[in-house]
């Protein structure tokens, strides 16, 4: 029962906003244009900002990450390619395309995975998700890039190696990343000033207020969008979607860190259930519409991932408490 409550109170929190935004949608309270103009504020300001914030926190980069970051990336690697695969086998529509392969691998690791983390073994976890944050999440967003891109047929334009590599540069969240590393890169010299506590905390200060709203504002955003009379349709690639990430992804993972990375123990564990169990990335909807893909898709996805990951989540934990890991 404790694992239960536990379970729910990590994925509620996602699930009322989404569903606040669909009774306010049904009320028309939140317009359509005021849905498409969230979309644009959320994804271009909000998103780069949050990103900053999780990539900042970390505070150094010892010898002993080493193997749960090289872990980490190898595993989104291998599964970025099996859903690339998948895809192409299955998934004729090219606006669908790149969002079934992001139902593969990208979890929604820095809002759901790591509080989650740290809720299955505490302040011990920390280090470990900050490292594993730091290695996934640019994965995430340029492979998301490239795939939100390489499908879509542009009429005006070839799209090419240079274009795709400009989109993920000039990417919203990758700039945030790439803010926050190059002031991670520059804090050892500046002699114990940081931007949190020197003289332009208030820049920080400004970009942490701005991080807190983008989760709530992005899930009420998300819930207007939410269509139940699509589900129908597009079943059969939801049930793809949401058994590959919310079942699949952590099976194979956690499955290879016993077999291959024997040095694993608890932090570590916690670290990659949140990595390979969090429902989909809230970002992989917001970056399905904003650059021309199945912008419904991705948000059914998202919002039954985020869903019935209170089931799957369950599932994990009471295992690995009843063999001793947790």
């Amino acid at each position: 029962m404790d694992t239960l409550i536990f379970s729910l109170n990590a994925v509620l929190p996602i699930i009322i906003p989404v569903l606040l935004g669909y009774i306010l949608r049904q009320k028309n309270v939140l317009t359509d244009d005021f849905i498409k103009t969230g979309n644009y504020f959320v994804f271009t300001y909000c998103f780069p900002c949050l990103m900053f914030v999780n990539v900042y926190s970390i505070q150094e980069f010892n010898a002993i990450y080493r193997d749960i970051a090289i872990f980490s990336s190898i595993s989104i690697i291998l599964l970025i390619l099996l859903g690339l695969i998948w895809t192409l086998l299955f998934i004729r529509d090219p606006r669908q395309k790149g969002v079934m392969i992001q139902a593969f691998y990208r979890s929604n690791f820095a809002i759901i995975g790591v509080p989650l983390a740290a809720s299955l073994y505490g302040s011990g976890s920390d280090p470990v998700t900050a490292i594993v944050l730091a290695c996934t999440i640019p994965l995430y967003n340029a492979s998301a890039v490239v795939f939100l891109t390489i499908f879509i047929k542009d009429s005006h334009h070839k799209i090419s190696a240079g274009t795709i590599a400009y989109r993920i540069i000039t990417n919203p969240l990758i700039e945030g990343i790439l803010a926050a590393l190059l002031c991670l890169i520059i804090r050892p010299y500046m002699h114990g000033w940081t931007l949190k506590s020197g003289g332009l905390r208030f820049i920080y200060k400004t970009i942490e207020s701005i991080s807190k709203i983008t989760t709530p504002f992005a899930l009420i955003i998300l819930g207007g969008q939410f269509r139940f009379s699509a589900t129908k349709k597009l079943l059969p690639k939801i049930s793809a979607g949401v058994f590959a990430k919310i079942v699949l992804a952590p099976v194979l993972g956690l499955t290879a860190a016993h077999f291959f990375c024997p040095q694993f123990k608890g932090p570590e564990y916690a670290a990659l259930l949140a990595l390979f169990g969090s429902p989909i990335a809230v970002a992989s909807a917001i970056m399905a519409n904003q650059m021309d893909n199945d912008g419904e898709l991705a948000g059914q996805i998202l919002v039954w991932t985020t869903l019935l990951s209170a089931v799957t989540i369950f599932c994990f934990v009471s295992f690995f408490r009843s063999i001793g890991i947790f």
